[in-house]
């Protein structure tokens, strides 16, 4: 063990003269058990190593900022569980999106089943928070926060978090809404330019 607490594995070169590095662990922060605390990934190769997951946010902001990870994120916005247990309004269902190629978090609990139905049990278990299937080992759940997620390029497995949420029809009415209106503003706008610019270049022709 080194002055930094790192485990470092050396052996002694005969030609050199000198202890070799081996091995070493941690390799770099992201090895570190909860770098980025509850509901954060981390990943080595960032521009910030760590990073909250879709649909969550820095706890405190200014401390995260900071490189300082600790508070880890939280929600931005109520699982439809929980907002019918809090009596706020149900709003739009509950979704789920992929995380690919992570080190799947810390305390999952395995139950068995096909692929096919875990998503069933995902959706049906107010408690669920995220799932995965892996041939070898079964169908994983987790509660509560997430810990030690870590982003790899290759390898790792794919787990589905729950908190993606879907357009409501008023919401969807409101973008075709909005979509349309800005479109016939610009048109508007275009062709007020156009017989405007017409109007000045008469105009020019006849004082020639």
């Amino acid at each position: 063990m080194d002055s930094q607490g790192n485990l470092v594995q050396t052996y002694w070169d005969d030609g050199k003269e000198d202890w070799k590095v081996v091995g070493l662990a941690p390799k770099d922060k992201c090895d570190v058990y909860g770098t980025c605390s509850a509901n954060g990934s981390c990943d080595s190769l960032g521009s910030s190593i760590c990073s909250c997951m879709r649909g969550f946010e820095p706890k405190i902001l200014e401390e995260w900022n900071c490189g300082n990870w600790s508070s880890g994120c939280v929600r931005r916005k109520l699982l439809q569980c929980e907002r019918l247990n809090s009596s706020v309004e149900e709003g739009r269902a509950d979704g789920f999106f992929r995380l690919n190629m992570v080190k799947v978090p810390d305390f999952a609990q395995w139950s068995y089943g096909t692929k096919d139905d875990c998503q069933k049990q995902f959706l049906q278990n107010c408690f669920c928070v995220a799932y995965a299937y892996d041939t070898g080992i079964g169908f994983m759940s987790w509660r509560g926060n997430l810990v030690d997620l870590q982003q790899f390029l290759v390898g790792g497995s794919d787990i589905y978090s729950s908190g993606l949420f879907g357009i409501s029809e008023n919401e969807r009415h409101l973008k075709v809404i909005i979509t349309v209106t800005v479109i016939i503003g610009v048109i508007a706008i275009a062709s007020t330019a156009y017989f405007l610019w017409r109007w000045m270049a008469k105009k020019t022709t006849r004082n020639c």
